[in-house]
């Protein structure tokens, strides 16, 4: 059998459109607590206090500061207490030049804020799954392999438990204690996703349309 004919037989790369029972944006924890983005908006105010139960004073307070950074904006975010309490908001309010290269309105940037691996401060990682998959692993492990390599964030794989199948994950990583967050610092955070993820999507539009 040709290499030609191998390839006519593959599940190639595909573009997720609107399809969260395929790409759930927050695998982790039971599926009984999962509430949409919408929900998330809607009742933020009413899941405030459960947010930020027994949270510690630092990644307290760097949350604090990406809500007013959002409020200020007028951005739609929603705080999850559920799976592992990131702050959710739409990709395209991030990445609003990414639509037309893949990205979807349904799409969700996570913010989370931990301890870093020393103990001696805590750090800020914003990830999203970017919406291509495909059922053949070795698919997926070629467009990792010739995606884009960045200057700050990273791509990689991992599976989702919501259906096993494999997701392409971009985070960007930076430390934030010390130094303190500042709205500054935030904003030149979420231009560094902006730019990465449009370039990252438009190479895989390329990839999925080979």
């Amino acid at each position: 059998m040709t290499k030609e004919t191998d390839d006519r037989k593959r599940s190639h790369l595909r573009l997720v459109v609107n399809n969260p029972e395929k790409r759930s944006p927050r695998p982790s924890g039971s599926e009984d607590d999962f509430i949409t983005l919408e929900e998330l908006v809607v009742r933020r105010e009413e899941i405030r206090p459960l947010f930020y139960r027994d949270m510690d004073r630092r990644p307290e307070k760097a949350y604090r500061l990406i809500e007013r950074f959002l409020a200020e904006r007028g951005w739609p975010y929603g705080l999850d207490p559920n799976h592992g309490k990131p702050v959710v908001l739409p990709a395209a309010m991030v990445c609003p030049e990414a639509l037309s290269s893949g990205l979807d309105q349904a799409d969700e940037v996570l913010l989370f804020v931990t301890e870093d691996a020393a103990g001696t401060g805590v750090c800020l990682s914003l990830e999203m799954i970017l919406p291509f998959y495909s059922e053949d692993e070795s698919v997926m492990e070629d467009a990792l392999l010739y995606s884009p390599v960045f200057q700050y964030g990273a791509l990689f794989i991992e599976e989702n438990r919501h259906d096993g199948l494999l997701d392409l994950v971009y985070r960007l990583g930076f430390p934030l204690y010390p130094p303190a967050l500042t709205g500054r610092v935030l904003a030149r955070l979420l231009a560094m996703m902006a730019h990465e993820v449009s370039d990252a999507l438009t190479g895989l539009y390329e990839f999925s349309e080979m």
